[in-house]
């Protein structure tokens, strides 16, 4: 089964969603789509997912899909020498299924 992208564009209102949300489920897929932005941009030695990935759950990058899944943008900067760059310049995008599977759907350039 192959799911549909659609671009996330801005910043989402996440205070504004009329779903219910099950925090733990969203907590687990926000980490699953993390770790896989992580591990497909090298690792922590070469790569970092912004703070949105880190922080309050509710102010993560993401889509609840119909079919229950969660499709995350996360934005990541590049490390030099043990440290970050000062601005993102990758961007990935990651559909984690209920299941926990992950789906890189994107990672490259940031896109508009």
């Amino acid at each position: 089964m192959s799911a549909v992208f659609l671009p996330i564009t801005g910043t989402l209102a996440q205070g504004t969603r009329s779903e219910v949300l099950n925090i733990a489920e969203l907590i687990r897929a926000r980490n699953y789509a993390r770790q896989a932005a992580e591990r497909v941009n090298g690792g922590l030695t070469r790569y970092r997912a912004d703070a949105s990935m880190h922080g309050p759950v509710r102010q993560a990058p993401y889509v609840r899909n119909a079919d229950g899944s969660y499709t995350f943008r996360v934005l990541g900067y590049r490390v030099k020498n043990g440290v970050p760059q000062p601005l993102p310049s990758i961007e990935t995008v990651v559909t984690v299924a209920p299941d926990g599977r992950t789906t890189v759907n994107y990672n490259g350039v940031i896109r508009n």
